[in-house]
């Protein structure tokens, strides 16, 4: 009997600093920073850094002058290019990718998307992820991705405003 109480107490104390800390720690957390592009007028903002978290917002193969490229190659290593710079704002790389969620205009260009797709990350590093055809994306756009990222803060990554 005493043994069981003697676990029981030590348990309970386990449980009691853990939960110290954590409320030590969430204590203050910081406030969510958000970055967009400089003079953006767009109503999102491209990245959202959360604690040790980068939400990326979705990025559409789209050219510099606003015209969508008719091959789907190009316009998914626009749209992956966009999203690393995305990340970038918030200190951030496809490296910390965990999740991506892609939206193809047309199912029939998985294949192409794919091939761009994987050439971004590194073997054995894959994201998980998420895919579904949809009936229509933005500016007439044939590919949509948007990222998830884990980047702990305190291993320096930039938290501007």
């Amino acid at each position: 009997m005493r043994r069981k109480a003697s676990c029981c107490l030590l348990l309970a104390a386990t449980i009691t600093a853990l939960t110290a800390t954590e409320s030590a720690n969430a204590a203050s957390p910081a406030p969510p920073v958000f970055h967009s592009r400089p003079g953006s007028k767009l109503p999102f903002s491209q990245a959202v850094r959360a604690g040790d978290w980068v939400f990326a917002s979705g990025q559409i193969g789209v050219r510099d002058d606003g015209s969508v490229p008719p091959d789907m190659a190009e316009q998914a290593r626009l749209a992956m290019d966009h999203t690393a710079a995305a990340l970038a704002m918030a200190g951030a790389s496809l490296d910390d990718v965990v999740k991506c969620t892609v939206m193809l205009g047309d199912m029939r260009q998985w294949a192409a998307f794919n091939t761009v797709y994987a050439s971004y990350f590194k073997p054995g590093r894959m994201p998980a992820r998420s895919s579904f055809g949809a009936s229509g994306l933005a500016f007439g756009a044939g590919v949509e991705v948007e990222c998830l990222a884990y980047q702990p803060a305190a291993s320096g990554a930039e938290q501007r405003p």
